[in-house]
């Protein structure tokens, strides 16, 4: 029989037609997600929400020092993940760490909770779900609210975690969603500094752009598709784009706008920029001036002297080898860095032997060609309000021995000095190092 021996009724031919155009609108439907994902579904992968839990997910609280849980949830602080100096742990003991909370690579993982000591914030929790992801973990999602609108939910609240059966934790590692600084170097990649501004003007990476990570939240919600576009219309699409925080905890929140937003993301932290760049290997040894005290409107004269700073070898631990240590909370109470070294004695004033980042913070890349080798001194001079009234630039006498004149020009009071040095484009400051007493 062929087509147009069939005879069809007028009911016949509406239902013909409406199945044709039905069939022709959802293979409409059907192909366009398939060639681009909208947001809603990059989200619904990201986020789930309290009524979305299932039997087969785990809930893993990171929150540090929490007291209440979901029932059935595994804690685990975020923090452990990293090492007291702020560096990411190893993806091996990152994984014995999950394995011994009773998780593996193959379980459905919701994350949950917040830094509560800081006051809450989406980012430990965004934080550990890029770890997650870079350790390959595939089915891990961020639980949506709060413990409150946890309850709301009906999901039953302890005052206790869960304890699992220890398992084995497999790790299979994402490289391209953590950048290293060769990659930050050479990659030619998009750099932004999802710092607040304020840390931004202090110092930053050559070349990278300021996008505070406050900028793609709205409520501690990551913003819609078209305001986050605003965000980044300065980023090229065909360019990886590398962002970082201080310890790349809060960067983690731009990290995942931008993968929502269909740039190529990588995570990097500004603790590792900075203990790559070239260290100043020296030390102020002696500081002084005469006369001292000194007379109102008369001169007098500073002298600093360094001597170079004993860094270990390779292999050898201990001596003089420089030390990276993080102060604060590691998500937003930080408060900076402060490189030392465990066997030197510092300047007058400052024997730990701690060196505190210049007032510029401004860094260079430790292979910049040129850079100037020469050992540079000012001795800045603070009045007791602590207001700066004069600097004066020390000249090199002999070996690391430099020498100013400051006129005192000055009300009488009491003054204190700070050295700054510069040498291979490093600049370190050492405060509050010298007292001069002028009299009127």
């Amino acid at each position: 029989m062929t087509l147009r021996h069939i005879v069809f009724d007028s009911v016949g031919k509406a239902m013909l037609i409406c199945g044709i155009i039905s069939i022709l609108l959802c293979g409409l439907v059907i192909s366009s997600p398939a060639l681009a994902e909208t947001q809603t579904d990059s989200l619904a992968k990201a986020f789930v929400s309290p009524v979305g839990l299932s039997p087969d997910d785990i809930v893993l609280d990171i929150s540090p020092d929490a007291t209440r849980f979901i029932e059935g949830a595994v804690n685990i602080n975020y923090e452990d993940f990293m090492d007291e100096g702020g560096q990411l742990k190893s993806a091996k003991e990152i994984a014995t760490l999950l394995g011994e909370a009773g998780l593996s690579s193959n379980d459905s993982l919701v994350i949950a909770g917040e830094c509560l000591p800081c006051g809450g914030g989406p980012s430990p929790a965004i934080f550990s779900y890029w770890l997650l992801k870079y350790l390959g973990h595939e089915r891990v999602r961020i639980l949506e609210g709060h413990l409150g609108d946890w309850a709301s939910a009906g999901l039953n609240i302890s005052n206790r975690p869960a304890t699992r059966q220890k398992m084995e934790y497999v790790p299979h590692l994402v490289p391209n969603l953590l950048a290293t600084y060769e990659f930050v170097v050479n990659g030619g990649a998009q750099i932004v500094d999802a710092r607040l501004a304020r840390d931004y003007a202090i110092g930053s990476i050559p070349g990278a752009v300021n996008i505070p990570y406050e900028n793609v939240l709205v409520n501690e919600s990551i913003k819609p598709k078209e305001e986050l576009q605003k965000v980044f219309t300065k980023l090229e699409k065909d360019r990886p784009v590398v962002v970082y925080t201080n310890l790349g905890v809060e960067a983690s929140i731009v990290w995942l706008a931008l993968q929502l937003t269909g740039y190529d993301a990588r995570l990097y932290s500004w603790r590792d920029w900075l203990e790559n760049q070239p260290k100043f290997n020296f030390e102020l040894i002696d500081v002084g001036a005469k006369p001292n005290p000194v007379r109102s409107g008369s001169t007098t004269t500073i002298t600093a002297s360094f001597q170079e700073r004993q860094v270990a070898t390779a292999g050898n631990s201990s001596g003089g080898e420089a030390k990276l240590t993080i102060k604060g909370c590691a998500t937003c109470g930080f408060e900076g860095f402060a490189l030392g070294t465990s066997g030197a004695s510092g300047a007058s004033g400052n024997k730990s032997g701690t060196i505190q980042l210049s007032s510029s913070g401004k860094t260079m890349q430790s292979s910049a060609a040129g850079q100037d080798n020469e050992l540079h001194c000012t001795a800045v001079i603070n009045a007791p309000d602590g207001s700066e009234v004069a600097s004066t630039s020390l000249l090199r006498t002999s070996g690391y021995k430099f020498v100013g004149i400051w006129n005192a020009n000055v009300a009488h009071g009491v003054y204190k000095v700070s050295i700054a040095a510069s040498a291979s484009g490093h600049t370190e400051t050492f405060a509050d190092v010298l007292v001069i007493e002028v009299n009127a």
